[in-house]
């Protein structure tokens, strides 16, 4: 390599490391703290993972028998009042049943066949879950995997959240500067991580339904900060 273009190359990276240098030192010192906000809410929707499961010799008859249950379950949920477009079909699936034959050395053989199919259902009426699980096991289902809460509209929740988050940080940058004998400046730089909206689940699994009690409690929405001030002497 030329040497001219060596020196050119060396002298723009010592260049670059100066300006760095000077970059940090206006910067002056900082503190970083980090700050979590919590709410409590109570929910006002919930949604379900319910569905059926049939079993038949062959995978055409499996799939007839969940397929006359599922529509008994649609109908139930229509007939409470849920809405069409709150009803999605999560899975659908066929999986072969299988027995060990007398001979463990031959592999097993199939001896059947399990259709399932599961829906997503929202429902806005707390209150009435527990009838409305009778009705679907009524009208066929067999199945319920799991219950979540939530709110419908879980955003002002989120602002609270998030303020609540943004005092956290500053109580603590307060409380640092206090402690090291500094003075607490103006705030540089705050970001936003790892907030979300966490939901107690319930889950169960099968054809014991029929009656069963459904608490919602409370969900907890939380937001977390990291905030940079700048301090001096």
């Amino acid at each position: 390599m030329d040497r001219n273009k060596v020196k050119l190359a060396v002298c723009g990276l010592l260049l670059a490391v100066v300006a760095g240098t000077a970059s940090a030192q206006e910067q002056g010192p900082r503190i970083t703290v980090s700050g979590e906000g919590r709410i409590a809410a109570v929910p006002d929707m919930a949604r379900l993972s319910l569905g059926v499961e049939a079993a038949d010799a062959t995978a055409a008859g499996a799939l007839g028998l969940a397929s006359d249950q599922m529509s008994g379950v649609m109908e139930a949920l229509s007939a409470a009042g849920i809405e069409p477009r709150a009803v999605q079909t999560s899975t659908l699936s066929v999986r072969p049943q299988y027995e060990q034959t007398e001979e463990r050395r031959e592999a097993p053989v199939i001896v059947g066949y399990v259709a399932s199919s599961d829906l997503n259902v929202k429902v806005a009426d707390l209150d009435g879950l527990g009838a409305l699980i009778d009705k679907v096991t009524s009208g066929g289902g067999n199945r319920l995997s799991g219950i979540s809460f939530e709110v419908a509209d879980p955003e002002p929740l989120m602002i609270e959240a998030r303020q609540a988050a943004v005092k956290d940080a500053m109580a603590k940058a307060a409380l640092f500067a206090g402690a090291a004998d500094v003075t607490l400046g103006e705030v540089i730089e705050i970001s936003e991580a790892g907030s979300g909206r966490p939901q107690p689940m319930a889950m169960m699994e099968s054809a014991g339904m029929r009656s069963m009690p459904v608490a919602a409690g409370e969900i907890e929405v939380t937001a977390n900060v990291t905030m940079v001030f700048a301090i001096g002497n």
